[in-house]
């Protein structure tokens, strides 16, 4: 019973922090709302410093004396799962880090033209200048790999199909990629989802990280080149393009940017100047997404205290008696 009082009070914390984190676009801007996104991500993860903490109690069994068999098996299972889970989920993004350091190393530099428009693009927001390395492909491309040196990694395709205004939207689209640190902030995000894989809750907050970031460097792009049009004729470009190649490469897999694709277009081409934000608004919405994180650990420590003060077991039982 423990196992399954544990795994509910997980889903429902979770469940409220996920509708009380803000979505709306006026409201906050992109990066605050991606951090409050990846906070509730990375919020289970109290859960399992309870779970790794049970396993002691498992191990010895004692915690389980007058209690039925079917409670035992559950709470192994449910150590097992999540501890396999968080053990595969960082195997997998290494993994993931690692084949993407091989396409970089795949690629060649970029001609000296195009990395000059690409150090130009970086020094209008004051950004650091990344090299640019073209990768042989015949499908449409565009990443910015690399957690401590970011590089941007375009494919020939893209070079041949698309004019130099286009060119230039999809560098300025994956320099501010680098100039959020986007890679980085990706990367956890997907590490943690598929470690709370069982959280329904995780796909759609990672879902929602995701679309956020792409709207944000289109943002951060258009303001660079003042040219959204251009970046909508290149997205439309790719579109096209997966739409008639629907079968994915393995670059295309490791960073799924697709999802998407076609209100991205449709924003792009009604673009409007954007409206001002009162303050007052963003610090109540700032307030809602770190009460939805607290209130998830408020939830969580609440659940492990009335699971663990009727046993008497585990290392949270003596604030359990504290809180009595």
């Amino acid at each position: 019973m423990s196992a399954l009082l544990a795994l509910a009070g997980v889903l429902a914390a979770h469940a409220v922090t996920a509708v009380a984190a803000p979505t709306h676009q006026g409201r906050l801007g992109w990066l605050r709302r991606g951090n409050i996104r990846l906070l509730l991500l990375a919020a289970p993860l109290i859960t399992l410093g309870l779970t790794l903490d049970q396993v002691r109690d498992t191990v010895s069994r004692l915690c389980f004396i007058g209690r039925p068999p079917w409670d035992y098996r559950a709470q192994v299972a449910w150590s097992l799962v999540a501890a396999v889970s968080a053990l595969g989920a960082l195997l997998w993004g290494t993994v993931r880090l690692v084949l993407l350091e091989r396409l970089r190393r795949c690629g060649v530099s970029a001609s000296p033209e195009l990395q000059a428009r690409a150090a130009a693009l970086a020094r209008r927001p004051g950004s650091a200048v990344p090299q640019v390395r073209l990768v042989p492909l015949s499908r449409p491309l565009a990443l910015t790999v690399g957690l401590t040196r970011p590089t941007i990694l375009l494919s020939t395709w893209m070079v041949a199909h698309l004019d130099a205004q286009e060119l230039e939207a999809v560098l300025a689209h994956e320099l501010a990629h680098i100039r959020r640190r986007d890679a980085l902030r990706l990367w956890l995000a997907t590490v943690l989802r598929d470690a709370f894989w069982y959280l329904p809750t995780g796909w759609t907050l990672h879902r929602q990280l995701r679309r956020g970031t792409e709207l944000a460097c289109d943002d951060l792009a258009v303001q660079t080149t003042g040219r959204p049009l251009a970046l909508a004729s290149a997205l439309a470009h790719v579109w096209l393009q997966a739409a008639a190649r629907p079968a994915q490469s393995l670059a295309q897999a490791l960073c799924p940017g697709m999802a998407g694709v076609e209100a991205r277009i449709v924003r792009l081409l009604h673009a409007a100047p954007p409206s001002a934000r009162r303050h007052d608004t963003e610090a109540s919405a700032l307030s809602i997404g770190l009460g939805a994180v607290g209130a998830l650990l408020l939830l969580s420590g609440a659940a492990g205290v009335l699971l663990l003060k009727p046993s008497g077991c585990a290392l949270m039982s003596p604030l359990g008696h504290l809180l009595a």
